[in-house]
């Protein structure tokens, strides 16, 4: 019987030792994953590749060593023989897990960091089953395929990291990121830390979450409010006088983010934490996968 060698008993290791650490989110993503439809991840385009993919009539311009003459011989037409467009994607996935994603009011089942966590995994598990590359935006770690790195991006999704927005990393070009914060920040920052992602050539995807009590406000008489991420108090001596003007600059800032998204080229994904998980990541994973633009299938924004 053949040995293995001590690379592959090593990262046998690594991969039991992340299997016995497992996040219980992960598993909990990967059954709402499984429920997912997934969309169809082959590119089906012309381009550089080896697998077959149609034969086309010569036309002006084309290269004669693209000509296909065994095909062209059995016709009275000149044929092209094109080839599939076989680049292979990397999926690169961040969420906030900085102070603000702690919170949590009474209308809704778990935290934004939770939501998030539970989204950026899903993705991650329907990319890697779809034998694409992945990785954690931020983590030290290469992208990879297959079971061991979706096990790093869990594990690097589980941690604490409260450097806010991420900075471009080394993605490369025709790479996917997908971005979960609640984006609460300045219109001003994010634009300017999405803008370099962007101009990286990375195509990008925005997933706004929100409490349902961060859109509608819904305290009443004298309450103090307490910044999450920073030392901030302010005490409201009638909450319910405030909530027009609230929600009227909560909504503005959305919108500016909306726009933002559309100015980078990238999708902007609304979800709030009282809503399924399923609802957002299906049409998001069509998204991000291109279904969307091939078949027509829309998504909320």
């Amino acid at each position: 019987m053949a040995q293995a060698s001590p690379q592959t008993h090593r990262l046998a290791q690594q991969g039991e030792g992340a299997s016995l650490a497992l996040p219980p989110m992960l598993v909990r993503a990967e059954k709402i994953a499984a429920t997912v439809i997934l969309g169809v991840h082959g590119r089906r385009a012309a381009g550089p590749g080896e697998t077959f993919w149609q034969y086309r009539p010569y036309g002006s311009g084309d290269s004669t060593q693209r000509i296909d003459w065994h095909k062209s011989a059995q016709s009275d037409r000149v044929f092209i023989r094109e080839n599939e467009w076989e680049s292979a994607n990397t999926l690169w996935v961040w969420c906030n897990t900085g102070p603000r994603m702690h919170f949590r009011s009474h209308l809704a089942p778990e935290t934004k960091l939770e939501r998030a966590r539970l989204l950026s995994m899903a993705l991650a598990s329907l990319a890697s089953r779809a034998h694409e590359r992945i990785g954690a935006l931020g983590s030290p770690r290469p992208p990879g395929y297959g079971r061991l790195a979706l096990l790093r991006v869990a594990e690097w999704l589980g941690g604490e990291h409260s450097e806010g927005l991420p900075s471009a990393g080394p993605q490369q070009r025709r790479a996917t990121t997908v971005l979960i914060s609640d984006f609460l920040e300045p219109l001003d920052v994010v634009r300017t830390k999405l803008s370099a992602i962007a101009a990286a050539g990375v195509t990008g995807h925005m997933v706004q979450l929100a409490d349902p009590a961060e859109e509608t406000l819904p305290y009443d008489g004298r309450i103090e409010f307490l910044g999450l991420d920073g030392p901030l108090k302010y005490l409201a001596k009638k909450t319910e006088s405030l909530r027009d003007d609230y929600r009227a600059a909560y909504l503005a800032h959305r919108d500016g983010l909306r726009q933002l998204a559309r100015g980078l080229g990238w999708s902007f994904t609304l979800h709030r934490t009282d809503e399924q998980p399923a609802s957002v990541l299906l049409p998001l994973h069509l998204r991000v996968s291109g279904a969307e633009n091939r078949h027509g299938v829309r998504g909320s924004a």
